[in-house]
């Protein structure tokens, strides 16, 4: 036979009201840590939420502008790619290197374009005394290219928002070798 469990013996567990002094002051530091620490880890995940749906909401709107211009080099309508430059990058870049874009070696870079994927947004406020750099809210993507029968490029391109629309201010797209070849 087994014997009986031993009963517990109630403890009395004092209240803040009766530690003494230090342990209630201790007591009280380490409360007011733990709310601080707790504030700080929430509004450390709230900024960093927003941030990352900013630029989700960013990149929703980049996209399109990018898809434009491709689409609109393809159609060789300079007139209609040029637009979606700012105005800054439209000072800077002529409207006949656009242009050259539509025709002669350069437009292996656009021939056969099917659609762009964003892999990466970097956005920023830059203010600068040199006026032409992109200024305010900028945008730095880079991503893939696809192309008729599966071929892939790439691109890496700066936007400036302009009375809050994105505009391009440069892009650089590459391509294989292979598709660079008539």
């Amino acid at each position: 036979m087994s014997s009986p469990a031993p009963t517990p013996t109630p403890v009395d567990i004092p209240s803040p009201a009766t530690l003494p002094r230090s342990r209630r002051t201790l007591l009280i530091i380490i409360s007011l840590l733990s709310v601080g620490i707790c504030a700080c880890v929430g509004i450390g995940a709230f900024t960093i939420g927003r941030g990352i749906l900013g630029i989700s909401t960013e990149q929703a709107t980049i996209t399109p502008i990018l898809n434009e211009f491709m689409q609109a080099i393809v159609a060789r309508d300079a007139d209609r790619a040029y637009r979606l430059f700012s105005t800054r990058a439209q000072r800077q870049t002529p409207i006949a290197d656009i242009e050259a874009l539509t025709t002669g070696p350069n437009y292996v870079l656009f021939d056969g374009y099917q659609s762009l994927k964003i892999d990466s947004t970097n956005i920023s406020t830059v203010a600068n005394t040199d006026p032409d750099v992109p200024q305010g809210l900028v945008a730095t993507v880079s991503g893939s290219i696809t192309y008729t029968g599966n071929v892939q490029g790439s691109f890496r391109g700066t936007l400036e928002k302009e009375n809050g629309t994105w505009r391009l201010h440069a892009i650089n797209i590459t391509v294989p070798p292979s598709k660079a070849v008539p």
